[in-house]
């Protein structure tokens, strides 16, 4: 293959594998983590089956862009009224700065840990990780932030590393991977974890993202038809480090009845405990593949807040408009970090946020595939471009198990 055609074909699958990436982030570790440590590798089907839904949705989401090159809140304003837009806003806003201000606390404290060993020093860190991230956001266009991102998804090929070195029993592995099993629903822990595992893996600010990102790429409309492929590459690498994830966390945590649930550093915690377990460089893998989740999905986060916001004014911006040009998109990213940051800091505990942000997401991801799902199959925003086999019964289906999964929780 020439260097021009791995670079096309880089270009393509770009957008799905920094959305892939940004689906990991240090709030998703911690739940998945949660689930190795509580049921081993029983979650890891949960995983397998989101690989079709998250690229029907995601494949779905992106199509929508290219075609209307409109916001999916512009969409939501110009089919459904202002205020269902805004408060999807609203919610959506709720959700990205918990997850921010958590996320933050993960990766300052797996910095701390990478550096020094310990977790002493993490709110020191907060500072220069929130001046860094501004900085990145505001005087880096689109294309170098998409390229720091693309590449920085490779560091977690760190947690394929961790598997192999914890000696997992692998029929064990296969088996949780590959044989669900359903009648542990019907356990109040299990349904919440599941359902917290689902919000992080069909978040809904990945979904903002995905269809502004691939504005910010100028995809034209003839890629349209080729966008579930290319999302696919992405999404397939995000779930399977998933399930490398949750399989670290089963062979040690698991194994040894080590619970870290009500820790306020989840993740954290996890990469702790691998180094008397399995290692010093086991720790530092994982603790890289924190750093690595946070600095990309942290921006991630805050800029879809900002494409969220900016779509219901007449000011949409995007990050390949310098700061003079869209002021104001780019003040909802910094007050976005800056929010978080404060929750960071005033957070001690920070399980409820890592954890329960996340069920919030499982519950509020389900409202938004539906819209989704009306405005793909709608011949006058979509013409020839609408959903096929494939994308609806996928995305109903993940509807069917997001919605069952809610429910279980209250029931």
């Amino acid at each position: 293959m020439s260097e021009s055609k791995i670079k096309k074909y880089i270009d393509d699958i770009r957008p799905g594998v920094i959305t892939g990436a940004a689906d990991n982030d240090p709030a998703g570790i911690s739940t998945y983590s949660i689930s190795g440590s509580q049921f081993g590798y029983s979650q890891n089907w949960l995983m397998l089956i989101s690989i079709p839904m998250l690229i029907a949705i995601q494949g779905t989401i992106a199509r929508i862009g290219v075609v209307t090159k409109k916001g999916l809140n512009e969409i939501l304003k110009n089919e459904y009224g202002r205020i269902v837009a805004f408060g999807i806003f609203a919610i959506l806003i709720v959700c990205n700065t918990f997850t921010i201000g958590a996320d933050m606390l993960a990766t300052s404290a797996s910095i701390d840990m990478f550096f020094t060993n310990n977790t002493s020093n993490t709110y020191y860190i907060l500072i220069p990780l929130f001046l860094f991230l501004s900085y990145i956001i505001i005087f880096k266009n689109y294309q170098k932030i998409a390229k720091y991102m693309f590449f920085g998804s490779l560091v977690f090929l760190a947690y394929f590393i961790t598997v192999l070195l914890v000696h997992p029993n692998v029929f064990a592995v296969l088996k949780g991977t590959f044989i669900p099993n359903i009648s542990q629903f019907f356990n109040k822990n299990y349904a919440i974890t599941a359902t917290g595992i689902l919000g992080t893996t069909i978040s809904p600010y990945l979904l903002f993202w995905q269809q502004e990102e691939e504005q910010e790429e100028k995809r034209i409309l003839s890629f349209a038809k080729k966008e579930r492929k290319a999302v696919s590459v992405g999404f397939i690498f995000s779930q399977v480090m998933t399930i490398f994830i949750i399989t670290a966390a089963g062979a040690t945590l698991y194994k040894h009845h080590i619970n870290i649930l009500n820790s306020p550093y989840p993740a954290i915690t996890t990469a702790s405990v691998l180094k008397p377990l399995a290692g010093a460089i086991t720790e530092q893998l994982f603790a890289i593949g924190i750093i690595s989740a946070g600095l990309i999905a942290i921006p991630v986060l805050a800029i879809s807040s900002s494409y969220a916001f900016t779509e219901l004014t007449q000011k949409r911006g995007f990050l390949s408009n310098k700061f003079k040009e869209r002021k104001l998109f780019y003040y909802i990213i910094i007050a976005s970090l800056l929010s978080g940051f404060v929750f960071a800091i005033f957070k001690v505990n920070t399980i409820n946020a890592l954890y329960y942000s996340q069920v919030l997401d499982g519950i509020l991801a389900p409202l938004i595939v539906i819209f989704i799902i009306i405005i793909a199959n709608n011949k006058k925003i979509m013409g020839n471009n609408t959903n096929k086999i494939f994308d609806n019964f996928f995305s109903i289906l993940s509807l069917i198990i997001m919605v069952g999964a809610s429910l279980l929780i209250f029931f």
